[in-house]
């Protein structure tokens, strides 16, 4: 349904650097008669300005901003203190459960990815100004460990501890290959890429 923003619209403030992805993002939500676009911003200094300036109820964030800007993640984090009430976006062109989870800590409300239908960032919006989050339907799972086998779980138990491959064979008196195997097994199953991705979601690993 289009037509003219009212009191009770959501006021929302854009923050992409990719003129065209602002552009069409601004139009879209414009013609929601649920929305109105309050700001539309290619810079993080235009953003935090206009939160500072004026009510705004969801702030949708890049989360790969310009070289010469701010860190997506940790304009987050500002926004979140400076705004502890103000519900926040991540819009991302790639998504995976690492991005999911370092934006959440960070103090976002969701992660959109820029691949979906506008459609479905309106539903987001819409959901977390009613205090939900929202993530991408095919990330709403946690990662399941209740396939890793017994070998691959204290691989990977092991591995959080620090331990490299060749100090986990050493230990479990297997060779390099196998433990190296058995961890890509146990990556491949979590949807995990690497090391980093490991520590990054080992909040959510907590019962290997």
């Amino acid at each position: 349904m289009n037509g003219h923003p009212t009191d009770t619209s959501l006021k929302i403030a854009l923050l992409d650097d990719h003129e065209v992805v602002r552009h069409g993002t601004r139009i879209h939500l414009s013609n929601d008669w649920r929305f109105n676009v309050v700001g539309s911003h290619g810079h993080s200094s235009a953003l935090l300005a206009t939160l500072a300036s004026q009510p705004v109820d969801i702030a949708i964030v890049d989360y790969a901003l310009s070289a010469n800007d701010i860190e997506g993640l940790a304009l987050v984090r500002q926004i979140r203190q400076r705004h502890p009430r103000l519900g926040v976006l991540m819009f991302s062109a790639h998504v995976n459960r690492v991005i999911i989870s370092s934006a959440m800590h960070a103090g976002a409300n969701g992660v959109v990815t820029k691949n979906d239908r506008l459609d479905e960032l309106a539903r987001a919006i819409v959901q977390v100004a009613q205090g939900e989050t929202y993530i991408p339907p095919e990330y709403g799972a946690e990662p399941d460990e209740s396939h890793l086998s017994n070998a691959e779980r204290e691989v990977l138990q092991l591995c959080m501890t620090g331990m490299t491959v060749s100090e986990i064979a050493r230990k479990r008196h297997r060779s390099i290959k196998t433990i190296s195997t058995q961890k890509q097994a146990a990556f491949r199953k979590l949807g995990l890429r690497s090391d980093g991705d490991l520590f990054t979601l080992r909040h959510q690993l907590g019962y290997l």
